[in-house]
Parts: structure tokens; sequence; C-alpha cells
């Protein structure tokens, strides 16, 4: 009873070569399209910008001059309002980036200049409210 030798079942080799083993061939090849598709596509880059807005409140005004007057005023404040923006960025070095910007709608300039007119609000801006926000915005 000694040790039989199994010839019938060889020995599995243990170092595959990637020529050998077509699982690994598929891999890598694979991993060579894929990384080649990287290089050449560079980083995926988005830009969006957000428009952040409200619907107008509704106002009337006592008389037409009072109208004038206020519609002049907020023209002139107007300016100081559509340059302000805020922006995020988000970056992933070579690979990803996002950048958002957040502008103000004019309906939110003209319901902040409705508000500070409108000083018992009453949803009606008088002559002397109106010549009071002018004043203000000067």
């Amino acid at each position: 009873m000694g040790v039989e030798s199994r010839s019938e079942f060889p020995m599995r080799k243990t170092g595959w070569a990637a020529s050998e083993c077509p699982d690994m061939k598929t891999r890598l090849s694979l991993l060579i399209v894929t990384l080649t598709a990287m290089a050449a596509a560079g980083c995926i880059h988005t830009e969006e910008t957000v428009v952040r807005d409200a619907p107008r409140v509704p106002v009337e005004f006592e008389t037409e001059t009072a109208g004038r007057i206020f519609y002049e005023a907020l023209s002139r404040s107007n300016s100081e309002y559509s340059h302000r923006e805020s922006s995020a960025d988000v970056e992933v070095p070579f690979v990803f980036g996002h950048k958002t910007r957040t502008v103000r709608g004019p309906n939110l300039a003209f319901n902040e200049a409705v508000q500070r007119a409108d000083t018992n609000h009453d949803g009606r801006i008088t002559e002397t409210e109106a010549r009071i926000y002018a004043d203000q915005v000067r």
C-alpha cells in the first residue's frame, strides 16, 4: 500500500499568463478600452444657471403719478438687484466638474420694492409712499 500517482488528474498551474486565460484577456481589453475612452473624453463638466424668482405681488397705485414715481425709482434701484448672484462649484480634477449659478429674478426685486414702498401694507401705493420710496433709493 504505497502512494499511488494519479496521472489522470493533472495538477493545475498556479500562475496563469494573460494569453492562457480568456477571462483575463477580456478584463485586460476592457480596462484598456475604458482607460483610453476616459483619456480621450477628458472630464465631464456641467454648468447650470438657476433663476430664483417668484410671482409678482399684486399692487395698485393711488394715481398715475404714484405709479410713475415708483417705477422710475425701481428702475434706478434695479441695477443693484440684477447683479446679485451666488455660485457653487464641485470638482474632482480630471474626472468631474459641476458649476451651479443662482441668479435673482426680476420679480423678487419688484416684490421687495413694493414691500418697502407700501408702508401700511394695504396693497395700494400712494403718491406720498412712492416719493418716500424714491428718496430712499437715491
